[in-house]
């Protein structure tokens, strides 16, 4: 099970690596980046689906672990960061990731899509991966 545990850091990093890769397109190609507004929709959907169904593979498995993260990335080293992998966060991390995918297909079709409208899906990207950190961080099988 030891893998599985290791591929659980994917599931906030997917859609922080999509958001990111976007906003440096963006950055670099400005004028052509705002015009394609449904492939990036589709590429900042497709890696929160991509979080949601590795979640649901931990769920359906029963996967419970707790995985911590000075093990495994340097920059943590000095720090006590666990992340809680257990099926109450998985839940959430699937129930939540379907909720961002519904709103960016909700906006790709009522919002119009001028300037703004790849900030926009590069920010639920960036806030979507800053939740399920969140969500893993904290240990909510403790709480209940």
């Amino acid at each position: 099970m030891g893998n599985f545990i290791n591929t659980s850091v994917l599931i906030p990093l997917i859609p922080l690596v999509t958001a990111l890769f976007v906003f440096v397109l963006l950055a670099s190609f400005n004028r052509t980046v705002n015009r394609l507004t449904k492939p990036v929709t589709v590429l900042i959907a497709l890696s929160l689906l991509s979080s949601s169904f590795i979640s649901a593979f931990y769920y359906l498995n029963k996967i419970e672990e707790e995985l911590v993260l000075s093990k495994f990335l340097k920059y943590f080293e000095e720090t006590n960061l666990v992340m809680h992998l257990n099926l109450f966060n998985e839940k959430i991390i699937i129930f939540f990731s379907l909720i961002m995918t519904s709103l960016i297909a909700f906006s790709f079709y009522k919002l119009p899509r001028k300037k703004g409208y790849v900030s926009f899906m590069i920010g639920l990207g960036l806030i979507s991966s800053l939740v399920m950190i969140s969500i893993l961080l904290i240990d909510f099988s403790a709480i209940i």
